[in-house]
């Protein structure tokens, strides 16, 4: 069984990286695409940390989602390093919204057992 504090602490700590990653992408690219990004990540952030039901799914799914919108760019222009950046923020991406599936804290603290 897991430990619904340690859930709460992981998901602040995606949250977080979910804001700043945009907060970098709005320096990198200003526009108003990353500025909406920005609004729904740290709205999906506030709904995680108050524990707002299946939040963790439905962020987990949005993750993935960028994810896969952005890979076939990402990986067509391998050679610069922003896209290096980009292909790293990739898969820090696939591991957070792997975590809020299937980490036992996580799940515990939106009491999915």
């Amino acid at each position: 069984m897991g430990h619904s504090v340690n859930g709460r602490n992981l998901c602040g700590i995606i949250a977080g990286y979910m804001v700043i990653k945009c907060i970098l992408n709005l320096f990198l690219n200003f526009g108003f695409s990353n500025i909406l990004m920005l609004a729904v990540s740290a709205g999906l952030g506030f709904g995680m940390l108050i524990s707002f039901k299946y939040m963790n799914y439905v962020t987990a799914a949005f993750l993935a989602v960028m994810v896969l919108i952005h890979i076939k760019d990402n990986l067509s222009n391998i050679g610069f390093n922003v896209h290096l950046v980009y292909i790293a923020e990739g898969i820090a991406d696939l591991f957070c919204a792997f975590q809020l599936v299937v980490n036992k804290d996580i799940r515990e603290f939106f009491n999915h057992g």
